[in-house]
């Protein structure tokens, strides 16, 4: 028995997910604070950082934690961006139209993909 519509409904869920993950870092992209940004933002980490670890180079960056969100390789500070990055963190963010689990997600992926082809 075959299925060709089976066929037609993967490869459409397939380009609507590429289309969906091409579109999300380009806003993620254009969402990334410069080095010189100062001021409240998400800071986003590796998956997996701990809790005391992503403190710790919230200190040792000299900005000053608010809060840890939902998800605790994300966090809002108060900070300079360009010391964070330095510091170890994967991006710095405003206010995004995205929830943070969305954005942590693709921030990681947009991190790795520019560190791989020199974006």
């Amino acid at each position: 028995m075959r299925m060709p519509g089976h066929r037609f409904a993967f490869g459409f869920f397939a380009a609507v997910i590429f289309l969906w993950f091409a579109v999300m870092m380009v806003i993620m992209r254009h969402s990334a604070l410069p080095a010189s940004a100062t001021g409240t933002m998400m800071v986003v980490f590796e998956p997996g950082t701990t809790q005391d670890q992503a403190f710790a180079t919230i200190v040792r960056a000299g900005a000053r934690p608010i809060r840890e969100t939902s998800f605790g390789f994300i966090w809002v500070v108060n900070g300079e961006a360009g010391k964070l990055i330095s510091e170890g963190a994967l991006g710095t963010y405003r206010e995004l139209p995205i929830s943070p689990l969305v954005a942590g997600c693709v921030a990681v992926a947009d991190a790795k993909a520019s560190e791989a082809f020199g974006l």
